[in-house]
């Protein structure tokens, strides 16, 4: 539908850019006769458009008065709506040629008809098709057919926003289209879930993967059908030791601590050219040293997420999954003058020893991760619940 929709949008846009003269040879006479009436309006001595007018208008209403014949002459049960729209249209096409100075519609021949009996006349042919049609869709029992039987009597209501008993089959017909989805969690995995993981992962909105004829219920109901059920099956649960990793080192550097004299070879002080004492820099050197501690844990999940249909109780799509979470701290202690370390050394001695996550809560993090690929993978997925 919505690429039938996109194409209709181009093809608008392709043909708005069009002249009216194109429009009419390209068989676009709505089109045409639409911008024709706009810049005859704008200047009534276009006799090119007004040409175009009457070309437009005669073959528009011939090729609809055409389908009309053919349609009555195949007798098809289904044909009134595709009728009631010809004349529609007919009807519509004249208000807007209408519109246009009376000496100009003399001159076009154009002469008002009244389609209202014609109208009305499908229209209630159409309606009272397409409501025993429904009527007839919706006793095969079946959802497909109950959604073509809602499509219908959709259209009923178009005609007659009150016919008969239209509302209530309406949502008769949409109950038995529903598509009900089951989601549930099964552990297949030698490891124990947290009890809440379970809770969390089915909470997650699944109102979002709702469509127009696909209900998901992460809570089953008792003596209640399922069309399908979307399994998240957990094959792997993996949590590592908690590991401390410790290393030390020293840095060393030289600083300057004020001055001190040159002196010669002999020890004597060095004179400048003035007789004065020579001094140079006094380096000392500074040593920190550094032990440096690196706290990691993490915890794996994995499994795949399997679509079952259930009248078959065959699997119609798995995808797998695995979610990974780390627990990373680093932090140091320095024993020594600290100024001499390097910035990236210095930003851990602000850092300290972080107590290691518990597994349930390693386990939770990791599930909200699980939960992101799972929603991805229902909406790749989502065209499998029909």
């Amino acid at each position: 539908m919505r690429k039938f929709i996109y194409i209709l949008s181009i093809a608008f846009i392709v043909a708005s850019c069009m002249s009216s003269t194109k429009m009419l040879s390209k068989g676009y006479y709505d089109e045409a006769i639409n911008k024709s009436v706009s810049k005859i309006l704008k200047d009534p001595r276009n006799t090119k458009e007004i040409n175009v007018l009457s070309q437009s208008y005669k073959l528009a209403n011939q090729k609809d008065k055409q389908t009309i014949e053919q349609l009555q002459l195949s007798g098809q049960p289904d044909r009134w709506d595709r009728i009631f729209k010809c004349y529609d249209a007919m009807n519509k096409r004249q208000e807007t040629v209408a519109r246009v100075q009376p000496f100009i519609l003399t001159t076009i021949g154009y002469q008002y008809v009244d389609y209202n009996k014609e109208i009305v006349e499908a229209k209630k042919n159409a309606s009272e098709y397409y409501y025993v049609h429904a009527k007839t869709l919706l006793d095969k029992k079946d959802r497909y057919d109950a959604r073509q039987a809602y499509d219908e009597l959709q259209r009923v209501k178009t005609f007659y926003p009150n016919y008969k008993d239209v509302d209530a089959l309406i949502k008769e017909a949409y109950d038995a289209g529903l598509t009900y989805v089951l989601f549930k969690m099964v552990n297949n995995s030698e490891a124990i879930l947290p009890v809440q993981f379970e809770k969390d992962l089915l909470n997650m909105s699944t109102y979002n993967f709702n469509k127009d004829w696909t209900i998901f219920h992460s809570q089953p109901i008792d003596n209640f059908y399922y069309d399908y059920s979307i399994i998240v099956s957990i094959k792997v649960i993996d949590i590592s030791p908690e590991s401390q990793n410790q290393t030390e080192f020293t840095e060393t550097k030289q600083v300057q601590e004020g001055t001190q004299y040159k002196l010669d070879a002999n020890g004597n002080v060095m004179k400048d050219a003035n007789g004065n004492d020579i001094t140079i820099p006094k380096y000392v050197n500074h040593r920190c040293t550094v032990t440096e501690v690196h706290q990691s844990k993490y915890a794996i999940i994995a499994g795949t997420v399997d679509f079952w249909e259930n009248q078959s109780r065959q699997m119609v799509k798995s995808e797998p999954i695995r979610a990974q979470f780390y627990f990373n701290n680093a932090y140091a202690t320095a024993r020594g003058d600290r100024n001499i370390l390097k910035p990236e050394i210095r930003r851990k001695l602000d850092s300290q020893f972080i107590p290691f996550p518990e597994n349930g809560d390693m386990l939770m993090s990791t599930g909200n991760i699980l939960k992101g690929m799972i929603r991805d993978i229902i909406r790749r997925n989502n065209a499998i619940l029909k």
